[in-house]
């Protein structure tokens, strides 16, 4: 029966411990156009198609090629070494970062303004400006955020005004001030992540319970062959 590790690995026999002896295991290929990279990882599987312990097996062996910096799919052109994983995520960034950001309209001058007040000081119409237009070069859109490195305390202290300024026309006029779709994905799949692990703890038990009867039947057979 086909399953998702026999058909995401090559199974074969590769080299363990310092002696290079050859012993079980599976060799995971870089699925990036162009390159050869491959990984050899040595496993001893127990799936045999049997649905759960397939899909346990393969996260077993994605979590320790990741460990070593590779990035692990469900089939074989999935898999990215770390040179190919590494070269995407830095192009998806100078993507980003290349996005002309959106420029919006100075407010006419016959708006009302809506004076706000700090330490005593009352925001001019000048000082409204002056931040919109500060604003206007470093805040990206409502999805993104704020352009790297920028805070509202920031723009604050680099106009030399009051937060609460910056932070009543940031609202008025732009977006939330912490909205990096990025870190928002992270959390997702992090969050998704944990309840996947979470529906394979009586499995994982399980297993950890089989490993320990196996080692102690493994120190028994040891002893009857001193």
């Amino acid at each position: 029966m086909t399953n998702a590790v026999s058909t995401a690995f090559e199974h074969t026999r590769v080299p363990y411990g310092e002696d290079g002896k050859l012993v079980r295991g599976i060799i995971a290929r870089c699925g990036a156009p162009n390159c050869e990279a491959a990984v050899p990882l040595p496993v001893n599987l127990m799936a045999n198609g049997r649905g759960m312990d397939d899909n346990i097996e393969w996260q077993f062996i994605a979590r320790k090629l990741e460990q070593k910096g590779w990035r692990i799919g469900k089939s074989a052109s999935a898999h990215r070494c770390p040179k190919c994983f590494n070269a995407a995520k830095f192009a998806a960034i100078r993507k980003s970062e290349e996005k002309p950001m959106p420029k919006v309209e100075v407010p006419p001058p016959q708006v009302a303004l809506q004076i706000v007040r700090d330490h005593g000081k009352a925001m001019t119409r000048e000082d409204r400006h002056i931040i919109f237009e500060k604003l206007n070069d470093v805040y990206i859109d409502g999805k993104v955020g704020y352009g790297r490195g920028w805070t509202d305390e920031k723009v604050a202290t680099d106009l030399g005004v009051p937060r609460a300024w910056v932070k009543l026309l940031r609202e008025e006029n732009f977006g939330d001030e912490v909205g990096n779709e990025e870190i928002r994905e992270q959390a997702a799949e992090a969050q998704a992540a944990l309840v996947e692990i979470r529906k394979l703890e009586p499995e994982l038990r399980r297993l950890l319970a089989l490993a320990d009867k196996i080692e102690e039947s493994l120190g028994e057979i040891q002893k009857v062959l001193k």
